[in-house]
């Protein structure tokens, strides 16, 4: 008669005399079960984990599984593979990823971003992100410039996705730090702001126009609301000071002709703020209205998920303002470039800087400064208080 081996609690036969062995313990209140295999080293290994288990739970040093998935690990095997429980970089770079796909309005650019976040994700995926150090992402950042030649603007965008998994982690409770935000940001320079000229103006205006008066209203209706469309989008955009993200998610519900503000919600810095109605934007809105045109589809298996009320019929303005600046022979000008020709010609007129400042939602006046150059009467008029009296 063979002598059955003497009990060992927690481990037993899945299946009473199948000798395939198993072994189960309880953690925070829940069993855990797990199987070993069958014969001797099946039943062998179910005691090792049993007591080995125990053997944490009694002293503290070490992490027990919370599924069978899980392994049993000392405190000196937790430093040197992790915290199997602990929330990875990569969990991270998935819940990003997922957020960013499902708000396209707020990334309105689709491939880069989830381009970055992947790259991160098979770098980093398997580390703890509670224990990847700013140094580590630094270093990381550095090779790949050297490897690739990247400009440090480059860099700086993948910096910034790096710190926006962290940032999102936290608001989902999954994490308490942020290394990505220690990292410092590569110099980019000041660069040179570009402002349109009166001339550079009507040159530009002119083009415009001829494309208007180029398509017949009769024959080619569709054509010339589209051209149309294009005048008023850089109207707009001159005569309001918004970022372009800014001018092209508005909506019409967030247009109050009473009011004469537009409630622009997704802004640089995630806050909303109101940009500012004059009579020629008024006019050019209400054009925009009439047109009454949509975005469309842009195929039957991607759908445009742009709302239904958007201001603007075009999302993507790049491909007929590059061909309008070539024509008119404007170089080295961008559609924020608006921007800074609103802000620079308000100062010139006289405008108070805090005036300008809150046009333009600038969140420092520092921001503002920088067109302060551009009235030095002003500048003057405040010294006369130094102006000996009598």
């Amino acid at each position: 008669m063979v002598k059955r081996p003497k009990s060992v609690t927690g481990v037993y036969e899945r299946v009473p005399g199948s000798d395939l062995w198993s072994a189960r313990i309880r953690v925070d209140g829940k069993l855990v079960r797990k199987s070993f295999g069958r014969g001797p080293k099946g039943r062998a290994d179910a005691i090792a984990w049993v007591e080995k288990a125990r053997t944490i739970k009694r002293t503290g040093e070490g992490v027990l599984p919370k599924t069978a998935k899980r392994p049993v690990l000392t405190t000196a095997e937790v430093a040197v593979l992790g915290n199997p429980d602990a929330i990875t970089v990569g969990r991270l770079c998935d819940e990003f990823g997922r957020y960013v796909k499902a708000h396209p309005e707020e990334y309105r650019d689709q491939v880069n971003p989830p381009k970055r976040i992947a790259e991160i994700r098979k770098v980093f995926g398997e580390r703890n992100a509670a224990t990847l150090r700013s140094s580590e992402i630094e270093a990381w950042l550095d090779e790949i410039q050297e490897d690739r030649e990247l400009a440090n603007a480059t860099v700086n965008k993948m910096r910034g996705t790096f710190s926006m998994l962290y940032k999102h982690g936290r608001r989902k409770d999954l994490v308490e730090v942020n290394p990505a935000a220690d990292v410092p940001l590569r110099d980019v320079g000041q660069g040179v702001e570009r402002f349109l000229s009166a001339e550079e103006e009507k040159r530009l205006r002119d083009v415009l126009q001829r494309s208007i008066d180029f398509h017949d209203p009769i024959k080619q209706p569709e054509l010339r609301k589209q051209a149309i469309h294009r005048l008023l989008e850089f109207e707009v955009s001159l005569k309001s000071g918004m970022r372009r993200a800014e001018q092209y998610s508005l909506r019409w519900g967030d247009v109050d002709f009473e009011r004469r503000i537009m409630r622009l919600r997704k802004t640089k810095n995630g806050k909303s703020r109101n940009a500012f109605i004059i009579d020629d934007v008024a006019k050019a809105l209400k054009q925009l209205r009439d047109l009454d045109l949509e975005r469309r589809d842009r195929s039957g298996n991607q759908p445009n998920k742009s709302p239904q009320d958007v201001v603007f019929a075009k999302a993507d303005n790049k491909k007929w303002w590059h061909a309008a600046l070539e024509e008119a022979k404007i170089k080295n000008y961008r559609w924020h470039d608006n921007r800074h020709t609103f802000c620079s010609r308000l100062v010139q007129a006289g405008v108070h800087l805090k005036v300008v400042q809150e046009a333009a939602g600038h969140a420092s006046i520092a921001s503002t400064m920088r067109y302060a150059h551009f009235a030095p009467s002003q500048v003057v008029d405040a010294m006369a208080v130094l102006n000996t009296k009598g």
